[in-house]
């Protein structure tokens, strides 16, 4: 019997369901070849591309989770979520509803997408027993990460597909 964790094993098949929508919405919208705009621009190709893509990241989560066969914790499969990661969930929810309802609009979008992304790095990988030292590489890691990360999302819509962030 397979030992998986309750939240990601919930989480990827989420993901799964989005990512197969998403690709599905996208497939389905309208096609522009009326107006003899060329098929690859139609706009459901970027909502394609990351239902692939999500699609992608949860099959190859559920072929992991498959694989560990349990975790070296000795996590079990309760049908409870224990309290840190529950904890790590709200948190979630919490940078996603200040990243969304506060900061796009407010400040520039690479800062707000750095932030948002620095905050979830730090959420998912602090642990109370980390050591002054782990915790420091893991705040520096997390600040480079969502640097590059918003740096690169900025300049992928403003400069390669010319769309005007807020």
């Amino acid at each position: 019997m397979l030992k998986l964790r309750s939240v990601d094993l919930t989480v990827t098949a989420i993901l799964l369901a989005i990512g197969i929508a998403q690709f599905v919405g996208g497939f389905t919208m309208d096609r522009l070849e009326v107006r003899r705009i060329h098929p690859a621009s139609i706009p459901g190709l970027l909502p394609m591309i990351l239902g692939i893509a999500i699609t992608i990241v949860a099959g190859l989560q559920l072929w992991g989770l498959m694989r560990s066969k349990g975790n070296d914790d000795g996590a079990h499969v309760s049908g409870l979520i224990d309290r840190a990661e529950l904890l790590k969930l709200l948190g979630l929810i919490a940078i996603c509803a200040a990243y969304a309802l506060v900061l796009v609009g407010r400040i520039h979008f690479w800062a707000a997408s750095s932030l948002f992304v620095a905050s979830f790095v730090i959420i998912f990988e602090f642990s109370s027993g980390m050591s002054r030292r782990a915790l420091f590489l893991m705040v520096a890691r997390a600040v480079i990460i969502a640097v590059v990360f918003g740096g690169a999302l900025s300049y992928l819509f403003e400069d390669l597909f010319l769309v005007r962030l807020p």
